[in-house]
């Protein structure tokens, strides 16, 4: 995963969480069901699954920014968190650190 979205290997982490947390919401022959599905006995919901490695825009508040500044950033999905938020890159500028985003 990290290969074919040329990320560094420093985020190997968060890919194999990533990895994880999609085989969990997969169904299985053994199991019939979801493994999530098993384990907490409700089904998961698919609607937030994204493209690991994909480009993403974060919405830059009002207060955060002049008329003039663009109303997003662009950044690249690396993480999932079981309570919905994603874990992001920034990708233009001086910093190259996950920024944990809430949504």
């Amino acid at each position: 995963m990290i290969k074919q979205k040329n990320l560094p290997h420093k985020f190997w982490g968060e890919a194999v969480l990533t990895a994880a947390y999609i085989l969990n919401k997969c169904p299985t022959k053994k199991l019939k069901v979801v493994p999530e599905e098993a384990w907490c006995r409700r089904k998961p919901s698919v609607k937030h699954l994204k493209v690991f490695g994909s480009l993403c825009y974060k919405h830059v508040p009002d207060a955060k920014r002049t008329k003039l500044e663009d109303k997003s950033e662009i950044m690249i999905l690396i993480c999932y968190h079981p309570t919905g938020a994603y874990k992001l890159l920034i990708v233009w500028g001086y910093l190259r650190t996950p920024k944990l985003i809430v949504v």
